[in-house]
């Protein structure tokens, strides 16, 4: 018998196991070293010491580099290279953790809290939530959440920071075997994963405890299943629609948008082998295209019909908002400024390092176009990927409009896909002089992480990048910050049941970790009645009151007494309210048979006083 030698490709060859272990350890060494650094900058901005934000990206970059590096050798085995992008996930989402424990504080992760408490107190879904309705339509991922928190006896935070956790891992595990599969080399795949990680909301926006944190990972497995299905023998076809259906099934109960978005990539996917392999056969999707088109009407119709009434006046909006901009009828949106002349913007340094980041995918795009055409143009996968990366460059131009810019960062997730596939697939050999190997490999890892710091600069206020100060001590007393104060007030002294009306950042707080009902904005117009010196029947604030139920009014001061109304949830330290440490709440009579007053916290300390 003779043997044959098979020539492994590069990508695929084994490494000796001490080979493989030493980068490992320095890798984690430094993903550690830089998990603190961030932990630290974050404590001391906690504690109003003002440390600079550059300690921050220091820190992500002590992460994101020398794994970066080790994803573009060639020495590094198929699973090396999973376990590098699953460390480079997971040390990331880590890094949002460490700002903002041991409480969720992002604006959208109370609401879905609070869903989860109801879920798991009361054992019923679909419970009414006073600040996102919607969002009880699409209870993945809070039943996940609850479940946990039952099996495991966790709070909300908890189990939601481990299911949120399971979900990223989840998505950068899914992208690297997809772009693995669709290239073929394990190399493209970590590369591609990493330039992902410098999308606009992976440090941050997408790693908060929210549905679409669930549901764009859930997303990323299912093509990755196709993409397997695919490459499978017939045999195993039914095995693999086994797990597409049920994902299917789980990001319609999850995320209104992302179900949209899975029916309509399986709708092109569909088209593209029709055109491409002109053939209905077991390989084309068209069967899970109608399963996902058919499963988001029905629920739509029959479940959350609310979610029309949500989201016609934010895309009809968005339309309006580029036709107005295009034509001139409406200004431009500021790129790197806040909301009001008081939120400080962007320094000039870390514009430039953002815009640098954008320019950098820009001019990798018609080198990656090129590869993915020469190589993989007979590919359905490829093909809609070219289109998504393209897709990515006109969401930016939504960001222009300042009623279009939220739409067009949530799609930037979906489109940076097909965009982080397509600049993996540049040639790498021509960035790698034969004299200095490392040089090439160290000018790629440099590449990555001004995208991932760019990246984040670009997805973030620069005023929020830093934790801000929730508790502060004085006198040998911890105070919590207004809105924090309240929510913890309530926990502990008010009786299950009981209704607030209070401003929006309060009574998100109030929801969680408050555990009560808070209304607040203009459905019913909570806004204008916390404007009002004196609330009487003969007007219409008391029998707004009573009819919606409301036994307690909240304000905080600062609204009314300052402009700084962009610290939210925290304290604001700017000016003589920063040299006082005096935050305002006051809580006026709700009804007539009960009444609760607050007095203004002094400069001794003493917090809330009922």
């Amino acid at each position: 018998m003779i043997e044959v030698a098979t020539r492994q490709p590069a990508d695929f060859r084994e490494s000796s196991p001490d080979r493989r272990v030493r980068p490992l350890a320095w890798i984690g060494l430094s993903v550690g070293a830089g998990l603190l650094l961030c932990a630290v900058t974050n404590a001391l901005a906690r504690a109003t010491l003002g440390p600079p934000t550059i300690l921050l990206w220091v820190g992500i970059l002590m992460i994101a580099l020398p794994i970066a590096y080790r994803l573009t050798s060639r020495d590094a085995s198929p699973a090396e290279r999973l376990a590098l992008v699953c460390l480079l996930g997971l040390s990331l989402y880590a890094v949002k953790v460490v700002r903002d424990a041991p409480l969720f504080t992002f604006t959208d992760e109370p609401v879905h809290a609070f869903n989860s408490d109801q879920i798991a107190n009361h054992h019923e879904l679909f419970r009414f939530n006073p600040i996102l309705p919607v969002t009880v339509s699409y209870p993945g991922l809070e039943s996940a959440t609850s479940a946990l928190m039952t099996l495991a006896g966790m709070s909300s935070y908890g189990a939601g920071i481990v299911v949120v956790a399971a979900a990223r891992l989840l998505m950068v595990a899914s992208m690297f075997i997809l772009f693995a599969r669709i290239s073929g080399s394990p190399r493209t795949a970590g590369i591609g994963v990493a330039i992902y990680a410098a999308n606009f909301n992976f440090l941050f926006w997408g790693a908060q405890y929210s549905y679409e944190s669930l549901s764009l990972p859930l997303f990323v497995a299912i093509l990755m299943l196709l993409a397997e299905r695919e490459r499978s023998p017939r045999d195993w076809a039914r095995d693999w629609a086994i797990p597409i259906v049920l994902g299917t099934a789980a990001i319609v109960v999850t995320h209104h948008l992302t179900s949209y978005a899975l029916a309509v990539f399986l709708a092109l996917l569909t088209a593209t082998y029709l055109l491409t392999r002109r053939e209905w056969g077991w390989a084309n999707p068209w069967r899970f295209a109608i399963l996902a088109l058919g499963l988001a009407t029905a629920w739509l119709l029959l479940v959350a019909n609310a979610t029309i009434g949500y989201l016609s006046p934010v895309l009809g909006g968005a339309v309006d908002a580029v036709f107005n901009t295009a034509s001139g009828e409406a200004p431009a949106r500021a790129l790197f400024q806040g909301k009001g002349s008081h939120v400080p913007s962007t320094p000039v340094a870390a514009r430039a390092v953002a815009l640098l980041a954008v320019a950098l995918l820009a001019a990798g795009l018609p080198f990656g176009l090129r590869q993915v055409w020469r190589r993989y143009r007979s590919q359905a996968f490829a093909l809609i990927f070219t289109v998504a990366a393209l897709g990515f460059f006109a969401t930016l131009a939504l960001r222009l409009a300042p009623a279009a810019w939220e739409t067009g960062n949530r799609a930037s997730e979906f489109f940076f896909i097909g965009l982080a596939f397509v600049l993996a697939c540049v040639g790498l050999e021509r960035w790698q002089p034969p004299s200095w190997p490392w040089l090439g490999r160290a000018s790629l890892a440099a590449a990555l992480g001004l995208l991932i710091v760019g990246g984040a600069i670009a997805g973030w206020p620069w005023n929020q990048q830093l934790a801000g100060p929730l508790r502060i001590s004085a006198d040998g007393r911890d105070i919590s910050s207004p809105p924090l104060a309240l929510g913890e007030w309530a926990q502990e002294n008010i009786p299950a049941g009981l209704r607030f009306a209070t401003d929006t950042s309060a009574a998100r707080l109030v929801l969680d970790p408050g555990e009560h009902v808070a209304l607040a904005g203009k459905a019913p117009d909570i806004q204008d009645m916390l404007g009002e010196a004196f609330f009487s029947n003969a007007h219409w604030e008391l029998p707004l009151l009573h009819e919606h139920q409301i036994r307690y009014v909240a304000t905080d001061e600062r609204i009314i007494t300052s402009e700084n109304v962009s610290t939210g949830i925290y304290f604001s330290l700017d000016g003589e309210e920063a040299a006082n440490l005096e935050p305002h709440a006051i809580l006026k009579l709700g009804n007539h048979t009960r009444a609760a007053q607050w007095s203004r916290c002094g400069r001794g300390g003493e917090g809330l006083r009922k």
